[in-house]
């Protein structure tokens, strides 16, 4: 039985979405501070507020949810968005979110 919190399939298919929007506002934030030749400074900056959005979001996540969503946050560190310190710094807060 599906409760009101969207477990399921469904709440499953939310969270995913929900993980791989936020990846993509950061790739674009990142990609926009380089091109219009902000320094990598602000692009970090730029991921880290998108971070701190998604930490916002975080706080009504399932565990699956924090799982997926570091998976994708672990794609974006392979891929030189974020830095090794900006997703040490984001799994801490998501692995609190399941204590």
């Amino acid at each position: 039985a599906a409760s009101a919190g969207g477990s399921g399939v469904a709440g499953d298919a939310m969270g995913l979405g929900a993980g791989m929007a936020m990846g993509q506002v950061m790739a674009q934030q990142i990609q926009q501070g380089l091109q219009s030749g902000a320094p990598a400074q602000a692009a970090a900056q730029s991921a880290a507020a998108a971070a701190a959005a998604a930490a916002q979001q975080a706080a009504a996540m399932k565990p699956e949810e924090v799982t997926a969503t570091l998976e994708k946050l672990h794609e974006l560190v392979g891929k030189g968005i974020l830095t090794q310190a900006e997703f040490d710094a984001k799994k801490v807060e998501l692995l609190k979110k399941l204590m």
